[in-house]
């Protein structure tokens, strides 16, 4: 929305808030139709994965059905049975479990990229992002968006920040929680949040 812009952000921020490992696990085979590739992908790679997948298509003659959520509920979903061919988690320990638990292909976890979290506000906002994750304290805000931390690593992410920075208990009941990352970005384009914590990737698109 025009309000909203990629997300104003100072170097010092982009140190305070640390990046943490992507990685994708390659699942035991699943009940997957002929040429149909079944994928469980973390909410921050939606837009990225527009071209990567088109891509893919088209060279390969496959196609594939993109499901998008939190990390966290597909590694739970996974347990139960869901039947993913690959999985494209934004913390590295979920898929490490699933192997260990002899639910994916040993051996074929791969960290394909590194994530960053970054302070995001809508393009009119007065707020001063130079200040890092101090300027949460700012009187003026009444919503601040996060994913919810105990199934999206993007706001177990946010958590640690705020904890590592000592604000997260002057903070904590002015959190709005989103399902995911994206619904988490939608809550500060529409005007619910102030201010929110979300992926690098979804800011720049």
């Amino acid at each position: 929305m025009s309000q909203v812009h990629q997300g104003r952000r100072s170097p010092g921020v982009m140190r305070a808030l640390s990046a943490w490992l992507v990685c994708f696990c390659l699942l035991l085979p699943a009940q997957a139709s002929a040429g149909e590739i079944k994928v469980a992908a973390a909410s921050d790679l939606t837009f990225a994965f527009k071209s990567v997948v088109a891509g893919f298509e088209k060279q390969s003659g496959n196609t594939v059905r993109l499901t998008y959520g939190s990390s966290g509920n597909f590694y739970s979903q996974i347990q139960n049975g869901a039947p993913f061919d690959l999985f494209f988690s934004a913390d590295v320990s979920f898929p490490q479990k699933l192997e260990a638990a002899g639910l994916a292909e040993p051996g074929t976890i791969y960290e394909y990229a590194k994530g960053e979290i970054v302070i995001w506000v809508a393009n009119s906002s007065k707020l001063d992002l130079s200040k890092g994750l101090a300027v949460l304290l700012d009187p003026s805000i009444r919503k601040i968006a996060i994913a919810n931390p105990l199934h999206a690593p993007y706001g177990a992410a946010a958590v640690a920040a705020m904890k590592h920075n000592g604000i997260y208990d002057q903070v904590k009941s002015k959190f709005v929680q989103g399902e995911n990352i994206s619904q988490t970005a939608q809550f500060v384009q529409s005007g619910n949040a102030d201010i929110g914590i979300i992926a690098l990737s979804l800011a720049l698109a």
